[in-house]
């Protein structure tokens, strides 16, 4: 009974047309292939700024919680050669200072790896 049914089901598919590819199917394929990856690097992208972003301004809340709760207010910080200058910043000026310092000091890695990634990239496919 098995040979019977194979040979029913070869002898069903030998019967039926064979679908012709149209001739840009490969293309058109290959297109949606690294539209989708193009998204996905988008997406990660995305996600990493994001993520980069709410870990900044948790620094700068708990930067900010701690000096309000766990300093005392009559904390100075002395330095001999920049009296002048830090008498006139308040305790959140020089937080904000630091935080700001921060943002920067991580944007210019994100700078740093995306140059090095697209070298990286460039010799990788210069190999290919």
């Amino acid at each position: 009974m098995d040979m019977q049914d194979d040979k029913a089901i070869i002898k069903a598919l030998k019967s039926q047309e064979s679908s012709v590819l149209s001739p840009d199917f490969n293309t058109r394929l290959m297109g949606k292939v690294y539209l989708a990856a193009e998204k996905r690097k988008k997406r990660a992208y995305i996600l990493s700024l994001c993520f980069l972003s709410a870990v900044s301004l948790g620094l700068i809340a708990m930067g900010i919680y701690l000096l309000k709760d766990y300093l005392p207010s009559d904390y100075t910080i002395h330095f001999p050669s920049f009296k002048n200058l830090l008498g006139s910043l308040s305790r959140y000026g020089f937080g904000f200072y630091i935080a700001f310092l921060i943002l920067i000091l991580v944007g210019l890695d994100t700078y740093f790896r995306q140059l090095l990634n697209k070298r990286k990239n460039h010799k990788y496919n210069h190999y290919n």
